[in-house]
């Protein structure tokens, strides 16, 4: 049978627990199913006790038809009522009360339930003396009046709660306390009841408005009582100031209805806008607001407002939390309620007090919203215009209201899981059916449609016996019964039937759902259709015998051991193998094929053990026959798993590579005697890709040597090969490639300290069995040493001829330039200056002079060098050097730059010939430079090594220029003999200057010139042994 839901959801229970006051709710039949806990601790009932009408027990039985008569009379007017009742204490004492109750309501005005609060009023029925030292005492008011409504008395308190003195209140007419609404009536209310009777406030109380001596108008509960005296009557006013009362009972009512829109499933943002709106409506001068924590980006959102401007609510947007973020951002971060009563001044708000002053605010409370479990989910804030600090109501007030912020939030959480949770259970593929204890469906899920056929409707309120086979309805009362002793059914396996007559295969979970009180009400089958598992388990039956048809097949022993390491099966290659018979294996322990015990153990922890992690890979074992021999074999094993991951057993396979032991050992041998032949050959072996770049795909040792490369470091010959050069290797490589021969020819490489050296490239192409090319094979051999003898020897030979055509015609050539002199010389004294044949005479002589100077050149270089050494200065040198050539540089924008500092460059050295190599390097910068010319000279002190490992003071000299400089081939044949890079000269001229720095046991090289130019350093010792 189902029963009326109950008038307060567990939300409001928690909120009226809360409560200082005796609180209590009945359902519309009249039937009190809800009280609070103060309601238990006062009377010393127990919920259970008070429910329905066990709350009668604690009312004295004097008073018992009031309450039933109260009640009936509220049932009838649908109103909220008041009556003063004894209740029976926890002490057993009765003291008086004055109950209220209020209907609340459906939106189609019906009553949904009663809410009432006892007040406890038992110092109203003490005796009169008590009662004249409470009248005295009393915090309510006491005024009396006559039947003209002028005021007789009143108590200290009427002072207090009117602000008049008594003086000022006796003998006038009680019409001063009412507003004017009140006022102009009274007295005629009074009159009216002296003639007629009719009582309209007289013994029944109402709360009324009162007003006091300021004009302020406050709620008022007002009891009048008639007395006779003398004749005359006197009514006697208890006013009691109810405006906390009031905002209690607002509160309740606007908390009722967050509470309403919460029950009735509106979205979160419409009911924090409700709790906003109650709130402003309790504290018409307070602005609410709602900030909640994103958990994303770790700030503040807004949720909720109603007052607050635009442009503060959007700042408020995406706050930060922090120790002194504003009052909000503190109280989150903190989790502590934040009382800022003046913006302008706290610490709290020196980053937005600006902004705050834009929207007019000037204090803000802020109270942390809190999760059942503690997580803060945000801030109820209040806001006022001006300096405020909170009262203890206020404090109570922003208290409840962030509990009602947090209830409605997970509320709304919660919302979310069970939709979820509903959208999963609708969205699974597995059968969830919820059945009551009798076995009836009252839940079916689209699953259980697709699993039987049975749409929700032809299902629910159907007996699960439809679903189960005759030869299987014992399971249920068996199942029940488990279920009911507290156990669990998981995965358990049967068969069912589907609507249209199959039998299918499913697995069964089925748990128990118990109420609150923890009592069996239900029970939920979540079911898996397992029958093409079941029927793939039979067709994997079936195929087994095929399997071990192959497994016996397998060429390698295949061992199949249970975790124990015992065999549990084995094929025939492993009966060959080990010489055992399968009877003899199955049982055994794998260790028996073990030659050596520590094996078996090692492979027991590192591969057959379902906690290690899973090894694959082969490993060689010795092992031992039935006959005792020990052999070489490979070993792969694994763990076998079920479908869950659960170990089984391990499959081992065993390879017997004792055939291939030897053959591995005569390929080792082969391959030591080919290392050593190749690590001793004077060059390095190849094979490399036919491919656009002669990618390696091997290198010899001998790489290091020939190239400066190790073998890892190279991935291609076009790394060694300069790019001039590269397109003729690779065409000489090509053309071999395609004639089908074998290559040999010489070409250049550069190596890894970065000079160009010369190399024999030996090879032949590799093809397959179709005649396509695979890959190039050959043999690199460093012949520069070779080259170079062979350049020197061809250099040795020019220079013997040159040296013997130069004793031949040494005499008789300056003959003939004398006589070619002499007749230049004789005929310009002939010619007039102003003759155009004196031109004619200047160019005769700088030919013979040009011709005479390559003469001296060669003549110089050909002949033995001896030097003629005098203690000179080397700045001298140079500087008179430059000056036998000013008629080279008189002409253009030449400069000489010297930079030598304070070093002294004095040294011995042969003047003469120092000069001949400065002269060389400045002519060879003339020619090559671009105007303006500079051409500067560095010197400074340092050391020369000799060949005698002594080290002695010399000069280091730096010629630069700031021409277009050398290439690194020109650095390294311009000191060669007849290499020119001009073309004129006889390429002799640095030939000629190596000799002579070389005779002053000095050095003379390229530098690198950086920054520009070509550069050149000679390094000099100042004395000459």
């Amino acid at each position: 049978m189902d029963l009326p839901a109950s008038s307060c959801s567990d939300d409001l229970r928690q909120f009226a627990d809360s409560l200082p006051l005796m609180v209590w709710g009945r359902r519309p039949d009249g039937f009190a199913d809800f009280f609070n806990q103060q309601w238990c601790n006062q009377t010393g009932q127990t919920h259970q006790q008070a429910q329905g009408d066990g709350w009668m027990d604690v009312i004295h039985c004097d008073d018992r038809g009031r309450a039933v008569a109260a009640w009936q009379d509220a049932g009838q007017s649908l109103t909220k009522y008041e009556i003063d009742l004894r209740y029976r204490m926890a002490d057993g004492n009765y003291r008086w009360h004055q109950l209220q109750s209020t209907p609340t309501m459906d939106i189609d005005g019906g009553i949904k339930s009663w809410f009432g609060i006892s007040t406890d009023i038992d110092q109203r029925h003490v005796d009169d003396v008590i009662t004249r030292a409470i009248v005295e005492s009393a915090v309510d008011a006491i005024v009396t009046i006559d039947d003209r409504g002028i005021v007789q008395s009143c108590n200290p308190a009427t002072e207090q709660l009117f602000d008049y003195q008594t003086s000022e209140i006796v003998g006038q007419n009680v019409a001063m306390l009412m507003p004017e609404s009140y006022a102009s009536n009274h007295d005629g209310y009074i009159a009216n009841y002296l003639r007629t009777g009719e009582k309209k406030i007289i013994g029944l109380g109402r709360d009324v408005e009162g007003r006091r001596k300021d004009g302020t108008t406050f709620p008022m509960t007002l009891a009048v009582s008639e007395v006779r005296v003398d004749g005359h009557s006197l009514f006697a006013g208890v006013v009691r100031d109810i405006s906390k009362r009031k905002g209690i009972e607002n509160d309740l009512r606007g908390q009722t209805r967050v509470l309403e829109s919460l029950a009735q499933g509106n979205p979160l943002g419409t009911v924090l806008h409700t709790l906003i709106e109650v709130a402003e409506q309790s504290r018409p001068e307070m602005i609410g607001s709602i900030l909640l924590v994103d958990e994303k980006s770790e700030c503040l959102r807004h949720a909720a407002s109603r007052r607050l401007p635009d442009f503060f609510r959007d700042a408020c947007d995406g706050m930060e939390m922090g120790p002194e973020a504003g009052s909000c951002g503190t109280a989150a971060f903190t989790g502590k309620r934040v009382i800022v009563d003046d913006i302008d001044v706290h610490r709290f708000w020196v980053n937005d007090r600006d902004i705050a002053r834009q929207a007019g605010l000037r204090s803000c409370w802020s109270e942390p919203i809190v999760h059942s479990d503690g997580r803060i989910l945000g801030t109820f804030a209040m806001y006022y215009r001006e300096p405020r600090s909170p009262s203890e109501s206020d404090l109570e007030f922003v208290s409840n209201a962030a509990k009602l912020a947090a209830l409605a939030i997970e509320r709304a959480a919660a919302d979310r899981s069970l939709r979820d949770a509903a959208a999963i259970v609708e969205s699974t593929n597995d059968a969830i059916i919820l059945k009551n204890l009798d076995g009836i469906i009252e839940k079916w899920n689209q699953g259980a449609e697709q699993v039987y056929g049975y749409t929700a409707a032809q299902a629910i309120g159907k007996p699960i016996q439809m679903l189960v086979p005759e030869d299987r309805l014992y399971e249920l009362s068996a199942n029940t019964e488990k279920i009911q002793r507290g156990e669990r059914i998981d995965h358990f396996e049967t068969i069912r039937l589907a609507k249209d007559g199959r039998r299918i295969h499913v697995s069964s979970t089925i748990s128990p759902v118990r109420d609150v009180d923890g009592n069996l009400r239900h029970f939920v089958d979540v079911q898996n259709d397992i029958t093409r598992r079941v029927q793939a388990q039979s067709e994997i039956s079936r195929e087994r015998a095929f399997l071990d048809t192959i497994v016996n097949g397998v060429p390698d022993a295949l061992g199949f051991s249970d975790l124990d390491r015992k065999f549990t099966h084995c094929n025939q290659k492993m009966q060959q193998v080990f010489g055992y018979e399968s009877e003899e294996l199955i049982g055994q322990s794998a260790a028996v094929l073990y030659a050596d015990p520590a094996d078996y153990e090692h492979q027991g922890a590192q591969r057959f053990n379902p906690t290690a992690k899973e090894n694959v890979e082969v490993v060689e074992v010795d092992w031992r026959r039935k006959n005792g021999d020990v052999f070489t074999g490979e070993l792969v094993g694994t763990i076998i798993r079920d479908d869950s991951g659960k170990p089984l057993g391990y499959l081992s396979l065993v390879r017997d590579i004792t055939d291939r032991k030897h053959a591995e050992a005569a390929i080792r041998e082969s391959q030591r005697k080919l290392s050593t032949l190749m690590s001793n050959l004077p060059g390095a072996a190849f094979r490399c890709s036919v491919d656009d770049n002669f990618t390696f795909e091997f290198l010899s040792d001998g790489c290091s040597e020939v190239f400066g490369y190790s073998a890892s470091e190279l991935t291609s010959a076009r790394m060694l090969i300069p790019p001039d050069e590269f397109e003729r290797v690779s065409a000489t490589v090509t053309q071999s490639l395609a004639e089908r021969q074998s290559f040999d020819f010489v070409h250049r490489i550069r190596h890894r300290l970065g000079d160009l050296r010369w190399v024999s490239a030996k090879g032949q192409a590799i093809f397959s069995q179709q005649g396509d090319w695979v890959a190039i094979e050959g043999f690199v051999s460093d012949i520069t040493d070779l080259h170079d003898a062979r350049e020197k020897l061809v250099q040795s030979e020019r220079l013997a001829a040159v040296g013997q055509m130069l004793s031949a015609i040494a005499h008789e050539s300056r003959n003939a330039l004398q006589r070619i002199q002499v007749g230049v010389d004789m005929l310009g004294f002939t010619m007039d200056e102003d003759d155009d044949a004196h031109k004619d005479l200047s160019r005769i002589t700088k030919a013979k002079s040009d011709l005479q100077r390559l003469l001296e050149e060669l003549h110089g270089y050909a002949s033995p060098l001896r030097l003629d050494c005098s203690i000179c200065s080397l700045a001298s040198i140079w500087q008179q050097a430059w000056n036998q050539i000013d008629d080279v540089h008189r002409d253009r924008d030449a400069e000489l730059v010297e930079k030598t500092g304070d070093v002294s460059s004095m040294g011995q050295f042969d003047a003469f010939r120092l000069a001949q190599v400065f002269r060389n390097l400045f002519e060879n910068s003339l020619a090559a430079c671009r105007e303006p010319v500079r051409i500067t000279v560095h010197c400074r002190e340092t050391v020369l090594d000799q060949n005698d490992q002594t080290r002695v003071p010399a000069l280091r000299v730096t010629v630069r220029d700031n021409g277009p400089g050398l290439n690194e081939e020109q650095k390294q044949k311009v000191f060669e003999a007849f290499y020119s890079t001009k073309p004129k000269g006889s390429g002799l001229g640095m030939a000629i200057a190596l000799r002579i720095v070389q005779a002053h046991r000095g050095t003379i090289s390229a530098g690198s010139g950086v920054g520009g130019g070509a550069e050149f350093v000679l390094v000099l010792p100042r004395k000459l042994p």
